[in-house]
């Protein structure tokens, strides 16, 4: 790595254009005459070029990600990442003095994407762009570039040319529909979003993801359907919050959403177990529990920190909460610094990218039994009746003086109940749908009584440690208390909600 590369810090800025298609000789109207704008500005003509980068099988364009070096107008390291919406992207960048390869500071964002693949060049574009600068008023409505662009084979010959257009919105506003209309009525093709590498690379750019999103299956197509749907929307769920870790990893949800989604894909595979091969359910759920787990420090330390320092609010006037702050800052910070750090270092590890592997081949093709080319309206609802029967002989058992680890059971047995509900809830309608809502309700409770029996805990660890001194270990002695509190209204609250969960109503679509 270069000194430049050590010293970068990618910039991060969001886009939101439309693009259009036009032909050679379209013209564009007079933007000045359209109402809601008080001047064009030509802002001229500028050469850039742009090498883009991608795997072999175009893994990034399939993703709608593009990662390239420009030179020339508006030059540097550029990666766009999709960011919800229509022609919203966020785009990443460095300076060109980042190196001549793609730099490490982008490549690693794109990591569980590309994984093992090498990144080599794809194409050149070099495009001849005109500008023009949009105002209403004092302000900058959007730009309209208009782009003409020659592909450039390996030989340094033009292989193909085209011409778009792009208008990007700066303060938006209705404005941009006004001008989008008039450019669809000149004649300019809208309505769809290609990047330009992805028109210039071909159809191959244009194939599914290597893990697709799919449609939700039908009642009466096979059982099957309905798995590979469920593994496909947590794997990109997983891929999708890898991506926003390694972008901003401070951020909580970030972690929160890794570790969920890796606890629906193995709770998935424990509930169609019955239609899987058992080996190989069991290797992929061993797997994805041994990464579960290695993102618990951080996730847990992120919740115990912020329900503390938050609880703290509650705390007697007359006792240093600003001191027992500062101490959990002190202590818990100082453990989640470090559990962030080894979570980064997990995803690049090549055991987490060989399980990225193992989940695309099981969304491609699962290992299945016989009863998976069953129709799902036949099979589906008896996977989630045996995670409901776990559920309720779990919380059966529970009384307000049980151990806390009894009602910790009782939590995990709901949410496998509430994930196995959900996953056949899209196809098998509206009364598995009521019926995930009623398990959601306990999953709630069970999860608050989780989390203030920890918070207890912790709190009462801190207090006996050499860490507090006798003020802060008395008001820590009140904020364990106080989380026992919240236990015991936790489980008053599941006693009350209960029985109307458990009434036979919500389970009869369960009778097949």
């Amino acid at each position: 790595m270069n000194r430049a590369e050590q010293t970068a810090r990618p910039h991060t800025a969001r886009e939101v254009e439309q693009k259009f298609r036009v032909h050679g000789l379209f013209t564009i109207p007079d933007l000045s005459t359209l109402p809601g704008v008080s001047a064009v500005d030509d802002l001229g003509v500028a050469e850039l070029e742009s090498a883009y980068y991608d795997t072999d099988d175009l893994r990034l364009a399939r993703e709608s990600i593009t990662l390239r070096r420009r030179t020339g107008d508006d030059e540097g390291w550029h990666l766009k990442l999709p960011a919800g919406g229509v022609g919203a992207r966020d785009e990443v960048r460095l300076p060109l003095d980042a190196g001549d390869v793609p730099p490490p500071a982008l490549t690693a964002l794109v990591h569980v994407i590309t994984r093992t693949a090498p990144l080599r060049l794809v194409s050149t574009l070099r495009t001849t762009r005109a500008r023009q600068l949009i105002r209403s008023g004092d302000h900058d409505a959007g730009e309209l570039v208009d782009d003409t662009v020659h592909v450039v084979g390996a030989d340094g010959t033009v292989a193909a040319r085209f011409r778009e257009l792009e208008l990007e919105e700066r303060h938006g506003g209705p404005l941009i529909a006004t001008v989008a209309t008039a450019l669809t009525e000149a004649g300019a093709v809208g309505g769809e979003f290609v990047a330009k590498v992805v028109r210039a690379l071909g159809p191959n750019a244009t194939a599914p993801p290597e893990v697709p999103e799919l449609p939700v299956p039908r009642p009466k197509d096979p059982a099957h359907d309905t798995l590979v749907a469920y593994l496909s929307l947590h794997v990109r769920a997983l891929r999708a919050a890898d991506v926003a870790f390694r972008r901003e990893p401070a951020d909580p949800e970030a972690v929160h959403q890794l570790r969920v989604a890796a606890r629906r894909l193995r709770s998935g595979l424990r509930s169609f177990r019955p239609v899987l091969d058992r080996p190989w359910a069991e290797e992929l759920r061993a797997e994805l529990a041994w990464f579960a787990r290695s993102l618990g420090d951080l996730r847990e330390g992120d919740v115990l920190r912020e329900r503390l320092e938050h609880h703290c609010a509650d705390l007697p006037p007359d006792l240093p909460a600003t001191e027992v702050k500062l101490l959990l800052a002190e202590v818990l910070g100082g453990s989640v610094a470090d559990a962030r750090t080894r979570v980064g270092e997990l995803l690049d590890d090549e055991r987490y990218l060989a399980l990225h592997d193992r989940l695309v081949r099981a969304v491609a093709q699962p290992l299945t039994r016989p009863d998976a080319e069953r129709p799902a309206r036949d099979v589906l609802p008896r996977l989630v009746e045996k995670a409901w029967t776990r559920l309720d002989g779990a919380a059966q058992d529970l009384a307000d003086d049980s151990p806390d680890a009894e009602w910790h059971a009782a939590r995990l047995a709901a949410k496998r109940a509430r994930y196995a509900a959900e996953a056949v809830a899209p196809v098998l309608g509206g009364d598995a749908k009521a019926f995930a809502k009623q398990i959601e309700k306990i999953t709630e409770i069970l999860g608050e009584h989780q989390d203030a029996a920890m918070a207890a805990a912790k709190a009462r660890e801190l207090a006996n440690s050499d860490h507090a001194s006798a003020d802060v270990a008395f008001a820590l002695g009140v904020l364990a208390s106080n989380e026992r509190a919240l236990v015991h209204a936790a489980r008053a609250a599941f006693a009350d909600a209960w029985p109307n969960v458990r009434r036979t109503k919500w389970r009869k679509w369960m009778e097949t």
